[in-house]
């Protein structure tokens, strides 16, 4: 909790600096300190590196990010080629493949990656040099007890199983940054978004936050600030309505047969089940099952932070019918026990970032208007940019400080 408390601070100091210099009204990306924010909160809990987002003009590592987001999409179709040109000759080979590829989204996606495999294979050795030096590393960004620390730490013992190719350790690194900063970044964004449309939700939640902090002054009390009925209400509202990936892909592991909830009409007859082969590949699609009537009520498009307020998850959602989320009955973090990993440590970073934000500033929708497109992830885009094949994702909000 500290980490986030001070990454609140951080990006509160941010948007103030941005705030005196802005030449628009205020008017400022917001979608750049959230990303900033959840950059660092990954490097400095998963493995003990700070990239001090917040400090430079302008972050390669979270450039590079984009970068292969970016490439994926314009890619397209040609992804589904990937597992079949993976086979083809020797790595090496490969990389000359990629080297010589006209395709210039191609040769982005590949500078990209290399740059994220050379930034993660630093982290490794500064963490490997600090571990066998001996010497503290308490005061260290994760104070010693992030991710890659503590398996190092164990892979080092004599009494240890644990080995981890380094190769595969660096792909790691690289799923956790990715996966762990955009989700959480676009959903802090997002939020910020509906308040600045919803000026009396946002009024609402800050005379929550600024009650709560007159009577706990103790900014590192996270049990009392998790457990804010409104601002659990917004957060799980906003998932709820608008999760960072649209689309959830699974992989049916053996032959079975799933029934149908909704029994189909067909001219051979009624449909209550359809069988599913092993290997078959299943699309999920998170939106639909985030505002299905039947489960949340006829109002289940709405924004309604109070839906959740009082009430225990029987009681939110409409009828018996409901699914097997990891975070509510919503689809927003997946089901089961491939359900997100990082869910409680999304929550709680997001929950402490806007606490600090909302106390602090106030937002209102800007001059420069903003699409959300949904490509699999949601991500917001300039109106002025829409068409141009090279956008990059910003979200521009007025932005007043209290």
């Amino acid at each position: 909790m500290p980490i986030f408390t001070n990454t609140a601070k951080e990006i509160c100091d941010f948007f103030s600096k941005q705030v005196s210099t802005s030449k628009l009204s205020k008017e400022i990306n917001v979608l750049g300190g959230a990303t900033a924010a959840a950059i660092d909160s990954i490097g400095k809990i998963g493995f003990g590196y700070s990239f001090n987002s917040f400090k430079e003009e302008q972050n390669n590592y979270s450039d590079s990010i984009q970068d292969v987001t970016q490439s994926l999409i314009r890619i397209g179709p040609l992804i589904q080629l990937l597992p079949y040109v993976q086979r083809l000759g020797t790595p090496a080979f490969r990389r000359w493949m990629l080297k010589i590829s006209p395709f210039g989204a191609i040769r982005q996606l590949r500078n990209a990656v290399n740059f994220q495999n050379e930034q993660a294979d630093k982290i490794l050795r500064i963490r490997q040099e600090l571990i066998s030096s001996g010497v503290d590393i308490s005061s260290e960004a994760g104070g010693g007890k992030d991710i890659i620390t503590l398996l190092m730490k164990a892979e080092g013992r004599e009494d240890s199983t644990i080995f981890t190719d380094r190769e595969i350790l660096v792909g790691h690194m690289n799923v956790l940054i990715a996966g762990g900063h955009e989700t959480t970044s676009t959903a802090t964004a997002r939020i910020l978004d509906k308040l600045a449309h919803n000026q009396g939700i946002q009024n609402t939640l800050r005379d929550e936050l600024n009650y709560y902090y007159d009577k706990n002054p103790d900014e590192f009390n996270s049990k009392g600030l998790l457990e804010l009925p409104y601002l659990d209400g917004v957060v799980r509202e906003v998932l709820r309505l608008y999760p960072p990936f649209t689309i959830i892909t699974r992989v049916c592991q053996e032959d079975t047969v799933i029934p149908l909830a909704y029994p189909i009409n067909t001219p051979a007859g009624k449909i209550s089940s359809i069988p599913i082969k092993k290997g078959t590949v299943i699309f999920l699609n998170s939106l639909f099952y985030n505002r299905h009537e039947d489960i949340w009520g006829e109002r289940a498009s709405e924004f309604l932070p109070e839906r959740w307020i009082g009430k225990k998850l029987n009681e939110v959602t409409q009828t018996d019918l409901r699914l097997p989320g990891v975070y509510s009955s919503m689809m927003t973090f997946g089901a089961g026990s491939y359900g997100c990993i990082g869910i409680k440590f999304a929550v709680m970073e997001i929950k402490t970032i806007i606490a600090g934000l909302i106390r602090k500033f106030r937002f209102e929708p800007a001059t420069q208007e903003c699409i959300w497109l949904n490509i699999g992830m949601q991500f917001p885009y300039l109106k002025a940019d829409i068409n141009d094949s090279k956008r990059s994702p910003k979200l521009f909000l007025k932005v007043n400080e209290l």
